[in-house]
């Protein structure tokens, strides 16, 4: 149960590695067993208490369960260890969200949804993400004309810890081509420019943008062939 290659691979502070495992232990013992059982790591090893109703605390050891139990002992612990890796990733990974990033599509679902690989510089290092775009995500002019190994821009709406069938965790990033948001970002990106908003938009159809100082053409026309919309592009006009 407590080998150190768990440890290791767990790719977790130690501290927290070893409360996963005390935690998953209890749980799947206290179930199994239909009583109340407390575990403790002490020097590697595993100290299982249980604590029938009408008698005195129990000491158990691994090698009294059955291998049935043990088996699915192992399995709830390593499950309990990626979910709290998983939790970490997503409090890495939640700045990006509000953010822009180029996207490969690597997989069409029969549903439309597009599987993304996406790359994103972190701090003088590349990350490659996955991210899902749902059919509702996509503009109508778009849908079920992408192909797999195109590379398109995407909204990163959220980022959030998620459960797949009770049998492994991972992080879901959520994207989005209808943001509002994202024209502004593209724009803001490629002429180096702050302050740019988009007042409204019509996936496919037009955006209204207000800048603080004049974009150059190509950037406009770049970011309208990007999201294939007219871009109507106005400057913000200051009073003094």
């Amino acid at each position: 149960m407590l080998h150190v290659d768990l440890l290791d691979r767990s790719e977790l502070p130690e501290s927290e590695a070893l409360d996963a495992i005390e935690v998953a232990t209890a749980r799947v013992l206290t179930s199994a067993l239909r009583t109340n059982v407390s575990v403790r790591v002490i020097e590697q090893k595993l100290e299982i208490t249980a604590y029938p109703v009408s008698d005195d605390p129990v000491q158990i050891t691994l090698e009294t369960i059955n291998r049935k139990l043990q088996r699915h002992l192992l399995h709830q612990v390593e499950l309990e260890l990626q979910k709290r890796r998983t939790f970490i990733e997503a409090e890495r990974l939640k700045a990006l969200r509000g953010n822009s990033a180029p996207g490969e599509i690597l997989r069409i679902a029969k549903d439309g949804a597009l599987f993304i690989s996406l790359e994103i510089a972190d701090c003088y290092r590349r990350l490659i993400i996955a991210g899902v775009c749902p059919l509702r995500c996509q503009p109508r002019h778009e849908q079920g004309l992408y192909i797999i190994g195109n590379v398109k821009e995407f909204y990163i709406t959220s980022v959030v810890p998620v459960m797949i069938n009770s049998r492994s965790s991972r992080v879901r990033i959520l994207l989005s081509r209808t943001s509002r948001e994202l024209p502004r970002l593209l724009l803001q990106e490629r002429s180096r420019l702050s302050g740019i908003q988009c007042l409204q938009r019509i996936p496919g159809g037009y955006c209204d943008i207000v800048t603080p100082k004049r974009i150059p053409k190509d950037v406009i026309n770049s970011v309208g062939k990007e999201l294939g919309e007219h871009l109507h592009v106005s400057i913000l006009k200051t009073h003094h």
